[in-house]
């Protein structure tokens, strides 16, 4: 339970971070997707560790598995709304941190953020282009979003721990 304490505070952190980033600059490092990366691995490794009926590679290659179906969806939806409306829609660095987030999320919950982010990010949109603060197709930050799905995906799963 501890553990699991210390990866929300972490995992918290890091959305919060990798949010304020995308706000002031409409970029995510890559050292933090990377960061990112490599804690989602380590806490898969705890959480197979402290459960004998966990097979830790079937685990990190479900998962890793997962990340790879998550990236193809969000590319595919960033390329066909390319090919579309002749802008990106997604950039790189969303369609990764989303991707990435399945590590910790696993595919199901992944999924669920997702909904969460693109209905989150839908009634900002509509709210810009009501009050006319946003001009037709106007590119904001979306990592804010990814995040917000991300965590609550992510406590939903804790909740149902306890």
């Amino acid at each position: 339970m501890n553990i699991l304490i210390c990866f929300t505070f972490i995992l918290l952190y890091i959305l919060l971070s990798i949010s304020i980033e995308d706000i002031n600059t409409m970029l995510i490092s890559e050292n933090k997707l990377i960061l990112l990366t490599i804690l989602g691995i380590l806490y898969l490794l705890c959480i197979g560790l402290s459960n004998e009926k966990i097979d830790i590679k079937d685990l990190i290659m479900n998962n890793l598995f997962s990340m790879i179906i998550i990236f193809i969806v969000m590319y595919s939806i960033s390329y066909i709304s390319y090919k579309i409306f002749g802008i990106n829609s997604l950039g790189i660095g969303d369609i990764k941190l989303s991707s990435i987030s399945t590590l910790w999320l696993g595919i199901e919950l992944s999924f669920l953020s997702l909904c969460i982010s693109f209905s989150l990010s839908a009634i900002y949109s509509l709210h810009g282009r009501i009050t006319k603060k946003f001009k037709p197709f106007q590119q904001y930050a979306f990592a804010p979003f990814l995040s917000i799905g991300i965590f609550c995906s992510w406590i939903i799963d804790k909740i149902q721990i306890f």
